[in-house]
């Protein structure tokens, strides 16, 4: 956690500058819950609720870059430190501690460290439904359940796409062989967690033209001496 909130806060406010998505977040945290509600109705209802969550942090704290980025920072170092507790359950001391400390190090991990949108949060939410989710899974009781099932909605309400941790925890039940009364517990808890993502998915996919725009990945296809730049809209850009 330590590690992770140290680099997470060095050169967190990268020259006073703010990307795109940022922007949004920076802006739409700014309009009262009713105003954030009425244009959820028309664009970005999948990240309703961070903004909502942003708003209310804007509130306490008061707006600008370090209000804006900090929650992810501290969000990503409790995602540090529930992967430090899992190694540490599941291989032992040296795995966790190994675990928890190569975690912030990776290039994508500091990216959301210090990125004001809500995949750190989101990231912090699956990896502690991930450690609530192998507890409950060797002391069997249904508030161990409630707990995973709870953490693992409000991941999804937060970012839909998390759905697929839920599916990656039932891969790997099956594959672990465990009991039928754990796999039948998860099963209803997973049934309940996507009956409540259920609504917003049905209504987040009337909004679907926001991404239209976004092309399948190509692959590249190189000329011999000539250099790519990039890639834009399924174009080369040489």
């Amino acid at each position: 956690m330590l590690l992770t909130i140290a680099l997470g806060l060095w050169g967190i406010r990268r020259k006073n500058t703010m990307w795109g998505d940022e922007s949004v977040t920076y802006q739409l945290a700014h309009r009262d819950l009713s105003q954030i509600w009425l244009t959820a109705q028309h664009v970005d209802l999948v990240h309703a609720l961070h903004y909502a969550v942003m708003h209310e942090i804007f509130g306490l704290f008061g707006a600008g870059l370090l209000s804006l980025r900090l929650p992810s920072v501290l969000a990503m170092s409790a995602a540090a430190s529930a992967v430090g507790l899992l190694g540490l359950r599941l291989a032992g001391p040296r795995v966790g501690l190994l675990a928890g400390l190569v975690f912030p190090l990776l290039p994508q991990v500091q990216k959301y460290t210090q990125e004001g949108r809500s995949y750190a949060m989101v990231c912090a939410l699956v990896a502690w439904a991930t450690y609530a989710l192998v507890v409950g899974v060797t002391r069997h009781a249904r508030w161990r359940w409630a707990v995973y099932g709870c953490t693992m909605l409000l991941a999804c309400l937060l970012h839909e796409f998390a759905v697929l941790a839920l599916v990656a925890h039932g891969v790997a039940l099956v594959v672990s062989r465990v009991s039928r009364p754990v796999l039948r517990a998860w099963g209803v808890t997973a049934a309940s967690v996507v009956a409540g993502l259920l609504p917003l998915a049905v209504r987040s996919a009337e909004q679907s033209a926001q991404v239209s725009w976004i092309d399948v990945p190509v692959r590249l296809r190189q000329r011999p001496g000539t250099k790519v730049l990039g890639l834009h809209n399924g174009r080369h850009w040489r």
